[in-house]
């Protein structure tokens, strides 16, 4: 009995061909983020978070075309919404690879597609959300493996010289109601800028 293992690169690769063909505002959350701000460690999914409005068919359309077929959808909360807040796609490869697309409804989630970092992933350059974006998402979710993420951003920004912006992580955590969560993390990175 063979073992197949999930062709992470190979879906990327197809989730970056779509994006750019729909030419949308993206950003990367979840773990590719951290592996490029903080360090590496073990993922089996694609997080993306999109700006769409009247382009959403013309990208779903493209991941299609990529063998992606959406299995299911979160949301939307609003009635009124025709969008999914998340629409969950999978991957053809055996086994299949799961794909969240998040669509930026909220400010926090326009603002990190607003904002992201271009950076070489797999020898493309892509969209990813800043470190600061990625420590509220990290502490939003607030797991185990989440709050070793966090504290290994702050880590690896700071070996780098990377200063954070508190500014922007105060500002994302009051919205959210969780700043308990990032007052432990407060001079782990140096002075407030």
């Amino acid at each position: 009995m063979s073992h197949s293992s999930l062709d992470l690169p190979g879906t990327f690769r197809a989730v970056v061909e779509a994006l750019t063909e729909a030419a949308v505002p993206y950003a990367f959350i979840g773990a590719l983020p951290v592996l490029a701000w903080g360090r590496v460690r073990a993922t089996t999914d694609v997080d993306v978070v999109v700006t769409v409005v009247s382009e959403w068919e013309r990208l779903a359309a493209a991941f299609r075309r990529r063998g992606m077929t959406q299995r299911t959808q979160v949301g939307p909360a609003e009635r009124s919404d025709a969008l999914p807040d998340i629409a969950v796609l999978y991957s053809a490869s055996d086994p299949p690879v799961r794909v969240d697309v998040f669509i930026a409804k909220t400010d926090f989630e326009r603002t990190v597609v607003g904002t992201a970092r271009e950076v070489e992933v797999l020898g493309t350059n892509v969209r990813l959300a800043r470190p600061e974006a990625s420590i509220i998402y990290r502490l939003l979710a607030q797991r185990r493996r989440d709050l070793d993420d966090v504290e290994w951003i702050f880590e690896a920004r700071q070996a780098a010289g990377d200063a954070l912006d508190w500014h922007c992580r105060e500002t994302w955590a009051a919205a959210w109601g969780i700043e308990d969560r990032l007052a432990p993390y407060r001079g782990t990175d140096g002075p407030r800028a």
